[in-house]
């Protein structure tokens, strides 16, 4: 007796039917493996992130990656490319990770983050670990240029944040004043600015804001505090940037601020505690 084989409705309903299938489990699928490269990347920049924290915390100066062998620099100039993190191979660093889409990871020194270019090496989907989160105010410094042990017309205040940033415009309202963890009716009045953070979106910053001390300025050494004033005015003015690799060079390093669609920074400064001043 023969066996009856399937016809070809048949075979055609079983086609159709494993179609289906592929059909809903292909998008699962492109989810889990999307998934699994993320959560890989951010396991290797947890790596190189705390290979950078190690390094800033043993080593005199900050970890910028790639320096310039430009000797007619007067500091050291980091060049974007593709090697970021050579410097750290041995000691701080047993092994390079590749991300899973087959490309180097990236240091940015000045927004300082360690990152991942992601699928399409697009600012929109890149995979950012930071070693230095928010944007503060963390030292306050006064230089007194007469000598007169008196904090007064033409001394200098030196406003030290965490890391570089862009500044708007210094002006005395951006500070409170403390005096005994209270906040106190003294002012501090700020004159010409000696040198600014950012002078455009075209020019590396620094992480030091210096300015000159107004003749009218009430407050003292010792006894009073600063702190960032907590209004999103002021504090929008204090913004983080990034590393713009496009337009940096081994002579000139070039920043600029991340915005998003409706122009305000996406990371800007957080309000600081009150911070005592010390003479420089």
């Amino acid at each position: 007796m023969m066996k009856r084989g399937f016809s070809l409705i048949e075979l055609l309903v079983v086609v159709a039917i494993i179609a289906i299938l592929v059909g809903v489990a292909t998008p699962y699928y492109a989810d889990y493996v999307r998934e699994s490269k993320r959560a890989k990347a951010l396991q290797d920049l947890d790596v190189l992130k705390q290979a950078v924290v190690l390094y800033n915390s043993q080593e005199d100066f900050p970890y910028l990656g790639v320096l310039s062998t430009d000797t007619s620099l007067l500091d050291p100039v980091p060049v974007p490319g593709e090697n970021d993190f050579n410097g750290l191979q041995g000691r701080y660093l047993t092994y390079i990770p590749v991300d899973p889409w087959g490309k180097n990871y990236k240091l940015d020194p000045y927004a300082c983050f360690v990152y991942s270019e992601g699928p399409t090496s697009n600012d929109s989907d890149d995979i950012r670990d930071y070693y230095i989160k928010d944007l503060a105010l963390v030292r306050v410094e006064w230089e007194d240029s007469d000598n007169d042990r008196t904090m007064n017309s033409n001394d200098l205040i030196y406003f030290h944040f965490n890391k570089p940033l862009c500044c708007d415009s210094l002006e005395f309202s951006d500070f409170q004043i403390y005096e005994n963890n209270e906040l106190a009716s003294s002012n501090i009045r700020l004159g010409i600015a000696q040198a600014t953070a950012y002078s455009s979106e075209t020019n590396a910053s620094s992480a030091v804001l210096i300015t000159t001390v107004d003749d009218t300025n009430s407050v003292k050494l010792g006894v009073h505090s600063l702190c960032l004033d907590g209004r999103l005015d002021v504090l929008r003015k204090y913004k983080e940037v990034r590393i713009d690799r496009k337009t940096s060079t081994d002579k000139n390093v070039a920043t600029i601020v991340d915005k998003n669609l409706l122009g305000t920074p996406l990371r800007y400064a957080i309000r600081t505690n009150p911070i005592k001043i010390t003479p420089k």
